[in-house]
């Protein structure tokens, strides 16, 4: 994915199924209040009864799940036992039909008890025999909350754009986003810290790649395969970033070689209103050239610390001037509107195959280049604080 940041992506991934002979591991239960399940998940009773599934979940972005077992349960026969093969401690699934609520356990143990009921939708099932499971499903409950709280957050913000909220109130706003944030990380790196199990903590640490910065995910990672120096999921990330690692630091080196301190090359393309609009018009001002999409995951999130970048120095002999690798101009005007983005815009409307790509040799969004009076580019790859404090050196 050309837009994606330095993100690991350590998902627990469903491509496929097959069978493998039953084990030694062993999940016994009962399940509770299935007119309630039928009341949360339309057509998920049928005949009065249900299908558990237990499967294997492989760790990778391209591993299978397998399935081992599967249990019908009902009102009248309302206990359970799955059984399945192990060769070493991991994650399985108990879900409910081929795709209704899914119960992650732990093998830490070979005998696991797990009762289910529907009754209580906060924490519909209570595990007992292992505490990696316990420990697991304790870290998603409390994960649920923290993560509902940062949501709403975000939800909080774009509500206030759209209404056209004074600044003093966005900001107000932006800083419980980032208050919201800063308890959840603090929340993980508690969780990682405090985890026994390198299962558990693998599970925890594919959450953490989300919102904890690339340095302190790095040194949770780091701490976590001292900790668990045996576990292959935990040395298996952190060959996998230490990869990307490089990678990213070869191409930031590679744009620092190629840009600052050159002028900027020339780009002419259509602006919102189809008027051709030429980078050195621009020329006497500060101009951030930022190359972004309507797409582009990470450059929707970056887009409210370039907004607080452009009110904080739109006064100062400073613009912004969008460049967007968009495919139609319904996304891309529509990306404008949500973010709140009033300077100039312009966009072929060609995807990858823009001209902008081979002029600034972009090899992934978002991106910029921060050029000056003169249209010399002075920085590149400005986010967050970092566009900040470069605007703070650089206009007085």
């Amino acid at each position: 994915m050309k837009w994606s940041n330095l993100a690991l992506f350590v998902l627990l991934l469903v491509t496929a199924c097959k069978s493998k002979p039953k084990g030694n591991l062993e999940i016994t239960g009962t399940v509770s209040n299935l007119g309630k399940l039928e009341e949360l998940f339309p057509g998920t009773v049928k005949d009065s009864s249900i299908t558990l599934y237990l499967y294997e979940v492989p760790m990778g972005n391209e591993a299978q799940l397998v399935q081992l077992d599967s249990a019908v349960v009902s009102a009248t026969k309302n206990t359970y036992t799955l059984k399945g093969g192990t060769n070493t401690t991991g994650m399985y699934d108990i879900s409910v039909n081929h795709d209704g609520p899914v119960i992650p356990v732990v093998n830490d143990e070979r005998k696991i008890k797990v009762n289910i009921n529907f009754a209580n939708r906060e924490k519909f099932y209570t595990v007992s025999g292992s505490p990696a499971s316990q420990q697991l499903q304790d870290f998603i409950s409390e994960y649920s909350k923290w993560g509902n709280i940062v949501n709403n957050a975000f939800l909080a913000i774009d509500s206030l754009k759209k209404l056209g909220a004074s600044d003093s109130v966005q900001i107000i706003a932006t800083n419980s986003k980032n208050k919201a944030l800063d308890d959840l990380n603090a929340f993980l790196k508690k969780t990682l810290s405090n985890t026994t199990e390198g299962t558990v903590a693998t599970f925890v640490l594919g959450r953490s790649a989300q919102t904890l910065s690339t340095a302190d995910f790095q040194t949770e990672m780091s701490k976590l395969v001292q900790k668990f120096p045996t576990d292959a999921s935990l040395l298996a990330i952190q060959n996998q970033f230490n990869l990307q690692a490089a990678e990213m630091e070869r191409q930031q080196q590679s744009r620092n070689s190629s840009w600052v301190g050159k002028k900027a090359p020339e780009l002419i393309m259509p602006n919102t209103e189809g008027k051709e609009i030429a980078l050195s018009s621009f020329k006497g001002k500060y101009v951030l050239v930022d190359f972004w999409a309507s797409w582009c995951g990470p450059c929707r999130q970056e887009n409210p610390n370039v907004v607080a970048a452009y009110k904080q120095f739109k006064n100062k002999n400073f613009t912004i001037l969008g460049v967007s690798l968009d495919k139609t101009k319904e996304d891309w005007m529509e990306a404008i509107k949500a973010d709140g983005l009033t300077w100039t815009h312009i966009s072929d409307l060609a995807y990858w195959n823009s001209k902008a790509v081979p002029t600034y040799r972009l090899e992934g969004i978002p991106f910029n280049v921060l050029i000056d009076p003169q249209g010399t580019i002075i920085g590149e790859g400005l986010r967050g604080q970092g566009l900040i404090d470069k605007l703070n050196e650089v206009i007085h």
